[in-house]
């Protein structure tokens, strides 16, 4: 106390600049710079540090982010070291134009690499390079670490499963998975932004290639020799050679295998699996499904993993499972992963997920696309926190179990080019919290549940080229609809649209009045055979709406009360 006493004395008077560098303990803070009183007027107290926790929680105002270099700032850099070596000109673009791709503009990245990259001959810095790709430089990884080493236990395991699984992921979503897994993923991720080891664009996590090569580091040092008794495996050729010698251990807590990098089968085998207690998440996925080209599935289809029929996990610790062209029937009698949080199984042979009831409390996401051998869905009556469940694709099924009308906290519900759907069960209705409904290219569904109108919280119906064409009177009473896509539901030219202000005594099979639909935002009417004989005019109540499409129609002029609509961009 003497001495925080001595420091206000002392310089209370006095313009001073201070300058505490790599702070990483608020009692320093506390003790050398406490309040803005200690100061004379006109001083300044420049604190460089790791963690933006630390300022905010002395009450730092301004603070600056330092940001790497530009692409022309690094390279004004580097050329400060070839100064000092005779190198010719195309030698140096063609090494600074490396070094630059693998720094990102990181000043230590770009320092280490210049120092004695420059220094080589052109045979030993590409060789170099090329080292770098699998082995990182020492002292790049020596310095990055030191804001890792700052995290508490479970921080670390949110930054590594980010490093080495989930870069470029939606933030929300990781957090479900990772919540999942106890690990407090909100404040863990604040954490690793305020320690710059992360940062978020379009709510998607990603990460210097330096700190996520870091990180992954730090992984593979568990185990130089034997991947088997890492953490974490991501990569193809660890992964085979674990599974194919069996020697996974109970250390691995995490496996993402891309099926687009094997170049044969690999079996998955009870075995195989048999000492991976630990297991959280395990994905076997394929990177060419995220071409967005749906309608080329034959490569999608194929799957260079062979599931045994005797097959299983240890289900104690799974939280993530994702099996793409998963090959058997059903899941295991036994499947019973009480803290599961998704399941996924594109492009599966799945029948039947599971016979009766599973009580699987924390499962929150089902995905089963275009697995199209599945006839029905499960019983959801053990699944009660489930939100959301995408059948897209699934061709042969033709029914949805009644019980999904007890999920209370259920909001979205894909059934995209289920071509045998006729109908959903009435106890949909019931579904107090769903938001988002497709039911586009169901070529045989001709009927919504009765009471479809109490779908309160229904914001997008997304119903193109379904069997029906008219649209229930009880749609009115969607009132905080906001999107509804309707198009290629075609009836008989001329009088089959009508759209009438009132909704008793239809005449005809009409599309029921749109007025009472006061949230509509979107709505799209494409090739749906309106004409100049359709009342268009009602359009004109739907006062939220921005976005229309009425292209392929066969009317000739639009009514006036369009004008009524301030908002609308016709399309």
């Amino acid at each position: 106390m003497k001495v925080l006493t001595s420091i206000k004395e002392r310089l209370c008077s006095k313009k001073v600049l201070i300058v505490l560098d790599n702070v990483n303990d608020p009692l320093i803070l506390k003790s050398l710079v406490g309040n803005q009183d200690w100061f004379g007027r006109g001083s300044r107290i420049i604190v460089t540090t790791r963690d933006k926790r630390l300022l905010a929680s002395h009450g730092v105002i301004n603070i600056y982010e330092a940001r790497g270099f530009s692409d022309e700032e690094a390279f004004d850099f580097l050329r400060h070291y070839s100064l000092k070596h005779e190198l010719s000109i195309n030698d140096f673009m063609e090494l600074s134009s490396e070094v630059l791709d693998y720094a990102q503009g990181l000043p230590l990245a770009l320092e280490v690499l210049g120092s004695f990259l420059f220094s080589m001959t052109r045979e030993e810095w590409r060789n170099q390079l090329n080292k770098l790709k699998c082995t990182p430089n020492l002292k790049i990884q020596e310095v990055l670490a030191i804001s890792y080493d700052g995290l508490d236990d479970k921080e670390k395991n949110i930054f590594l499963d980010i490093a080495c699984f989930f870069e470029w992921e939606d933030k929300d979503y990781v957090i479900e998975i990772l919540d999942g897994c106890g690990f407090f993923s909100h404040s863990g991720i604040r954490a690793l932004l305020d320690k710059s080891l992360i940062t978020i664009y379009s709510n998607k996590l990603m990460m210097h290639d330096l700190i996520k090569e870091m990180g992954r580091e730090i992984v593979r040092r568990q185990s130089l020799e034997e991947p088997g008794e890492r953490s974490r495996l991501w990569f193809h050729e660890d992964i085979y050679d674990a599974l194919k010698r069996n020697t996974a251990s109970e250390k691995i807590e995490g496996i993402f295998l891309n099926l687009s990098h094997l170049e044969e089968t690999l079996d998955f085998t009870a075995q195989a699996f048999s000492r991976m207690s630990k297991l959280r998440l395990l994905k076997v996925y394929n990177s060419e499904d995220t071409s967005g080209n749906f309608k080329d599935t034959s490569n999608k289809e194929k799957c260079r993993v062979n599931f045994s029929k005797d097959f299983k996990l240890c289900y104690d610790c799974l939280r993530f499972l994702y099996l793409h062209g998963y090959s058997l029937k059903s899941l295991p009698n036994d499947f019973n992963p009480k803290n599961l949080v998704e399941l996924s199984m594109p492009y599966s042979h799945i029948q039947q997920l599971w016979k009766g009831i599973k009580v699987l409390e924390k499962l929150k996401f089902i995905d089963l696309n275009n697995s199209k051998y599945l006839i029905e869905t499960p019983d959801f009556s053990g699944v009660t926190n489930l939100r959301r469940l995408v059948l897209e694709g699934c061709v042969s099924l033709r029914k949805v179990d009644s019980s999904l009308g007890n999920l209370k906290n259920f909001s979205f519900l894909n059934l995209k080019n289920c071509k045998m759907l006729k109908s959903l069960p009435s106890s949909t209705c019931d579904l107090k919290s769903l938001e988002t409904l497709i039911l586009s290219g169901c070529s045989k569904f001709k009927e919504f549940p009765e009471n479809f109108g109490s779908l309160e919280m229904l914001m997008e119906l997304y119903a193109d080229e379904i069997g029906l064409t008219v649209l229930p009177s009880f749609f009115y009473f969607l009132r905080n609809l906001k999107v509804l896509s309707f198009s290629g539901c075609k009836g008989p030219p001329s009088t089959f649209w009508v759209l009438p202000s009132r909704i008793l005594n239809p005449i005809g099979p009409i599309l029921q009045p749109l007025s009472g639909l006061c949230s509509l935002v979107q709505l799209k009417l494409s090739d749906c055979n309106l004409t100049d004989e359709s009342n268009l005019s009602s359009l004109g109540s739907l006062s939220s709406l921005q976005w229309l499409d009425l292209r392929r129609n066969g009317f000739v002029t639009l009514p006036s009360t369009i004008s009524l609509l301030s908002n609308l961009e016709v399309s």
